[in-house]
């Protein structure tokens, strides 16, 4: 029996997977491949499960026989239930060969007319603009990932020519900025070895000196995941417009996009100092695994949901525990639309689940309507959204 599905299944039995481990039974249940260890899996889960917990549910499990019904769980905001989740299970098993008649006959697993139209728009790319100190701006190509910036020119992280056919350059000591767009997310590696991934709006100014400078500072806006190169007598600083973040080399990311109330700078490894530059100047040192939130001139330190934070660099949404307008901010950077509410839409909406950055946004929209009592409509660049 293919012990990595079993245990996958259990977990989601026993509702202590991860979002990592839903992802990864939502692959398998969608690979016609391992249908044949599937069903295996499914009936040995099965018969393991206690005889009385089958029989008081039984009813229920027959409304859920569908694979598909399955994989739209993940989404589901509020915890599923240990019967209900048995109920699945058994599903699973008829699903092999009837999850797809079963799919056209149930209505909450269409996709909304009003989603899936000429009008769907795609998922943002790899797109970023880098201006070099004389003003010039070169479009990077969205066939790379990442840019590398040295005192002797530009080349991607491939080692391929930025412009193929003469060297470009920036002039010494001045500063360069790489810009992504909404929709646009690059990778930078900094002049020092400092290696920065931009998420989408969001732009990083240095100096190409930067190696050498007493202390090696950027600016920020926007959001972006640093994975700063140790140098123990050239400390790193990250400034943002309301604080800087001093490192000697760590892994942490920042969000600081204009149109957010915080700035939440997170540690995955090593230690940061934070300083905030309002008027209390209140300073904090995080160690891994917490997060600072900077709300006017306070700071407030709470653990890190790592999963969560990190999942625009991992090519997901995350939405579990998030607020719903700051969900939708995210999806308006990322897809480059503009979100349109319904003067009496609820902002206290509960969300749950996942999905992949690179669905297209009518898929993604699916997901949160399944997961809520809204509902969406897509014009052209515009979203809006209602009851």
């Amino acid at each position: 029996m293919n012990q990595d599905l079993a245990r996958l299944w259990r977990n989601y039995l026993d509702d202590v997977s991860t979002a990592a481990e839903l992802k990864e039974l939502e692959s398998a249940l969608r690979n016609p491949d391992l249908e044949a260890d599937m069903k295996a899996v499914l009936d040995a889960v099965f018969y393991d499960i206690p005889e009385q917990d089958i029989i008081d549910r039984s009813g229920t499990a027959a409304k859920e026989n569908s694979r598909n019904y399955i994989l739209s769980q993940p989404q589901i905001k509020a915890p599923l239930n240990r019967w209900l989740r048995i109920s699945l299970v058994a599903a699973a098993i008829g699903a092999i060969t009837l999850g797809l008649w079963l799919y056209t006959a149930n209505p909450l697993l269409k996709p909304n007319a009003e989603l899936v139209n000429q009008n769907d728009v795609a998922p943002g790319r790899n797109s970023a603009t880098i201006t070099l100190a004389n003003g010039k701006t070169i479009n990077l190509s969205a066939l790379k990932t990442g840019v590398m910036v040295q005192n002797s020119g530009l080349q991607y992280n491939d080692g391929s020519a930025v412009e193929p056919g003469h060297e470009v350059a920036p002039d010494a000591g001045q500063e360069v900025v790489v810009r992504t767009p909404n929709g646009g997310t690059y990778q930078v590696e900094l002049p020092d070895g400092t290696k920065v991934w931009l998420n989408a709006a969001s732009s990083i100014r240095f100096s190409v000196q930067l190696k050498t400078l007493v202390k090696r500072s950027v600016a920020l806006t926007g959001e972006a995941y640093f994975e700063v190169a140790k140098n123990l007598k050239h400390p790193f600083v990250v400034r943002t417009k309301e604080q800087n973040v001093e490192v000697l080399g760590t892994h942490f990311n920042i969000n600081s996009y204009p149109d957010e109330q915080t700035i939440k700078t997170t540690l995955l490894e090593g230690r940061v100092r934070l300083t905030c530059l309002a008027e209390t100047a209140q300073k904090i040192v995080l160690v891994p695994n917490q997060q600072a939130i900077l709300k006017g001139n306070q700071i407030q330190v709470v653990p890190a949901d790592l999963e969560n934070v990190m999942a625009w660099k991992n090519g997901d949404f995350v939405f579990e525990g998030e607020d719903f307008k700051t969900t939708m901010r995210k999806i308006a950077r990322w897809y480059n639309v503009e979100v349109i509410y319904d003067s009496d839409l609820n902002d206290h909406i509960e969300l749950g689940g996942w999905v992949s950055r690179s669905s297209k946004l009518s898929e993604v929209l699916r997901r949160i309507e399944q997961a809520s009592n809204v509902h969406f409509k897509i014009e052209g660049r515009s979203v809006f959204v209602k009851k």
